[in-house]
């Protein structure tokens, strides 16, 4: 197993998949940095990658009407962005580094046309994608609650 397939499995989206299946992916991936400040995904801009955070934060943010920018979630070690690259939609929020990350970056179109091909791929990421959307949508609804106020 190479290198960049090590780092894949060592995730935990990816842990106890299959190591064919994560050899497989390995010409979609590679590995990114950005510095603090710098925007890994704009709102309006569609969705392509599949980001892996490695090391570093990452926020979510929106704006408000008034033009106020919300940090509406932070993201670590261990958290994807891009959960919504399956619906081939524009990205709802931004996601700024909020530090210096380093991230895995999956191709979405490389990754589709796999879990396409290889349908004993396809349906665990699918599912670990949509349960990554309901954990976060959960997470958003408690915020917006305010249950701590």
């Amino acid at each position: 197993m190479d290198d960049l397939a090590r780092v894949l499995v060592a995730h935990p989206f990816f842990a106890e998949l299959e190591p064919a299946h994560v050899t497989f992916l390995v010409g979609c991936t590679k590995n990114v940095r950005f510095r603090a400040g710098d925007h890994l995904v704009r709102e309006g801009d569609r969705e392509d990658t599949l980001y892996l955070i490695r090391q570093g934060g990452v926020a979510i943010e929106m704006r408000r009407a008034s033009g106020e920018v919300v940090c509406v979630e932070t993201l670590g070690a261990g958290d994807v962005i891009g959960i919504s690259l399956l619906a081939d939609a524009p990205a709802h929020l931004d996601c700024r580094a909020r530090e210096s990350v380093v991230a895995l970056a999956i191709d979405a179109a490389c990754l589709l046309r796999k879990m396409t091909e290889e349908p004993s791929l396809g349906l665990p990421i699918a599912m670990r994608l949509l349960e990554r959307t309901y954990e976060r949508l959960s997470r958003a609804r408690l915020q917006h609650l305010d249950i701590y106020r």
